[in-house]
């Protein structure tokens, strides 16, 4: 398993699928399926070999160790180990008009839609973490922003809505994945059925809930994988877009959010004792980049030489283990720092007065509007020009505003009042609540 020891224990389940044992065992899966197929169709092997073949394919620790040697055919390796454990009559059924390309190309389909398995937990169990957390912030007032400047209103659940939509759509790309490589190939040479039966092949495939590739040459068309990551890297940018909020949120002089920090054990800096590192998301962030690395490699691995060539072999050693265990790991720490998240609910608030009210100013604008009696170029620099100044002069919009002599030949004192509520901007914000599914609705939105 590439991944680096300290990150590769939180993803035990992950380790397991692309490890040596894991390998080795996907593919003798299918010379299982491949031989128990071949009994059901044509009584061979008989049922006492096919007995004899399923307890030799039964790999032991001391196997794995000795099919691990980086020398040799592998797959070779593996069918000889096999064979030594039968009788040739028996044991020649085994591989019977394959090459190494199906089994392995097979059991790598397998050892995908098991991980995208696992992803698919974790993905699903960050989807329970945000549905909780924006239900418990669906009325705490935040300030949302644009290009990282003040825009209006909204609430810290509404923020959190976004990004549980997200993760959901996420969950739907992983059985997207799923359904894209669920396919196999057990045609022989170049994928011709030569020396093996088409119906062999989908009898054998169905018992690993595979499909038959449908044209395939020497290896399955590797369209197919690179879509799969491709579709993994979008589930990656998710997190790292997640935690990429979390870190500027919890800046110093934001302060809304903070990642968990366990006083005792935690330190943030090694020099600096006061520092709360958001390290936890920077780490997520960080896996990102190598999960994304991971589509350019894929996308350059599906372009093969004619009929096949073996240079998506040593790349996808890395890709698949790099891949599922940076994703996997990646979504664990996500929903570890919401699970744990710390929400400065008055910070919000106060950050909110940070313009003095210029925040308002979308408002005024269209109030002014709806008098009819002023031009939209015209109230739109008035606003402006007002807004700026609450701003650079830390002067409060209301203030402004009923000072300006052109306002108060439009608006009432109590209509300037009512323009800097809040409230005004929530108005429809269980909208996204509702199509989302987190709130129940009677009306279709």
């Amino acid at each position: 398993m590439p991944l680096p020891k300290r990150y590769a224990g939180q993803v035990p389940d992950m380790i397991k699928v692309w490890e040596p044992e894991g390998y080795f065992r996907a593919q003798a899966k299918i010379w299982e399926a491949q031989s128990e197929a071949r009994h059901e169709l044509y009584g061979k092997p008989t049922a006492r070999q096919l007995k004899q073949i399923l307890a030799a394919l039964e790999l032991t620790p001391k196997d794995i160790i000795a099919l691990n040697e980086a020398k040799g055919h592998e797959t070779n390796k593996l069918l000889r180990k096999v064979q030594t454990k039968l009788s040739p009559e028996a044991g020649n059924f085994i591989h019977l008009g394959n090459t190494s390309s199906d089994v392995l190309d097979t059991s790598l389909s397998l050892q995908i839609i098991e991980s995208l398995n696992i992803v698919g937990n974790d993905f699903d169990q960050l989807g329970k973490s945000l549905k909780k957390l924006a239900l418990k912030h669906k009325e705490t007032l935040q300030i949302g922003r644009t290009h990282g400047q003040h825009a209006i209103p909204q609430t810290f659940g509404r923020q959190i809505v976004g990004w549980y939509a997200e993760v959901k759509r996420g969950i739907e790309r992983i059985d997207r994945a799923k359904k894209v490589i669920a396919f196999g190939k057990l045609s022989g040479e170049i994928g011709t059925h030569v020396f093996i039966s088409p119906e062999l092949e989908e009898e054998a495939l169905a018992k690993l809930g595979l499909k038959p590739d449908e044209a395939p040459t020497q290896i399955i068309s590797r369209d197919r994988h690179a879509e799969v990551v491709a579709l993994m890297g979008i589930n990656g940018t998710t997190l790292a877009r997640i935690a990429t909020n979390i870190r500027l949120l919890g800046m110093t002089d934001i302060g809304e959010v903070r990642e968990p920090f366990d006083p005792k054990d935690q330190q943030g800096s090694s020099a600096m004792p006061h520092k709360r590192n958001t390290e936890l998301t920077e780490r997520v962030v960080g896996l990102n980049r190598e999960v994304r690395e991971k589509v350019a490699t894929e996308l350059d691995t599906a372009i093969t030489w004619l009929e096949r060539d073996i240079s998506h072999s040593s790349s996808e050693r890395f890709v698949y283990p790099d891949l599922f265990g940076c994703l996997s790991y990646a979504a664990k720490l996500t929903t570890l720092v919401m699970d744990g998240l710390v929400v400065n609910a008055d910070r919000m608030v106060k950050n909110m007065d940070k313009t003095h009210g210029a925040i308002y100013s979308s408002r005024l604008l269209n109030v002014l509007l709806e008098t009819q009696k002023i031009s939209r170029t015209e109230a739109y620099e008035l606003v402006k020009e007002l807004s700026q100044k609450a701003i650079d002069t830390e002067t409060p919009l209301t203030k402004l505003v009923s000072d300006n002599i052109k306002i108060a030949r439009l608006l009432k004192q109590d209509q300037i009042t009512e323009l800097f509520d809040p409230s005004f901007y929530l108005k429809n914000i269980d909208v996204a609540f509702k199509r989302t599914g987190l709130i129940s609705s009677k009306n279709k939105e």
